[in-house]
């Protein structure tokens, strides 16, 4: 990844690019605007932000812009595709890729093309440990079949959606958390499964 002033010049031409104001970055990711100035300024940037800032200007710029490798060139591991990192509030209410761009500041790359209904979350918590840990990126299409053993989000009534792994056993269903220290949890009719998850994204730095 660039350092200092080339990192700097980056930033700022990814902000005019992205056509927003160095406040509207500041309320993205929760700091204040003078820290954007300095990020534009000295090029040092926390490196809890690095995969924020990817994902935020995803929509006008590559990695490779901020000098993190160079996915653009390699297909296999980076093509074009991004989509929405929603709220798991945000993700109950999901229609098409229009309206979930428009409640989403964050963009996340993805291996496949994506559906019109697919989607991002960070995952939260240490239910899913170890495969998933906090603080991971999992990519959530709502039309594939859901099967036995697949990963899905979950939501019951009109809760707060969660993440679980589908368990399939004949006329019972469960959602089962890959930490044994969490309880497995049996399916009624008020569960509703909003999508599965089908890829996982994290940049390590």
């Amino acid at each position: 990844m660039y350092t200092g002033k080339k990192l700097g010049e980056a930033i700022k031409s990814a902000i005019e690019l992205k056509g927003v104001r160095k406040a509207d970055v500041a309320r993205a990711f929760a700091i204040k605007p003078p820290s954007v100035t300095s990020w534009i300024q000295t090029g040092r940037v926390d490196k809890a932000h690095i995969d924020k800032l990817v994902s935020y200007f995803a929509d006008v710029v590559t990695p490779e812009h901020f000098g993190i490798g160079s996915f653009e060139s390699n297909e296999i591991l980076f093509n074009g595709y991004k989509v929405p990192l929603l709220s798991w509030i945000d993700a109950v209410k999901h229609s098409d890729l229009d309206t979930l761009a428009a409640i989403s500041n964050f963009w996340v790359p993805t291996l496949r093309k994506p559906g019109v209904q697919t989607f991002a979350l960070e995952v939260k918590g240490d239910s899913m440990e170890p495969e998933f840990t906090a603080g991971d990126r999992i990519i959530v299409e709502p039309q594939q079949p859901v099967v036995h053993g697949c990963f899905v989000i979950v939501r019951e009534n009109n809760a707060e959606a969660m993440f679980k792994q589908y368990i399939n056993d004949g006329s019972y269903h469960y959602l089962k958390p890959l930490n044994n220290r969490y309880p497995i949890i049996k399916m009624s009719e008020h569960f509703q499964i909003c999508g599965v998850v089908v890829e996982k994204f994290k940049i390590y730095i």
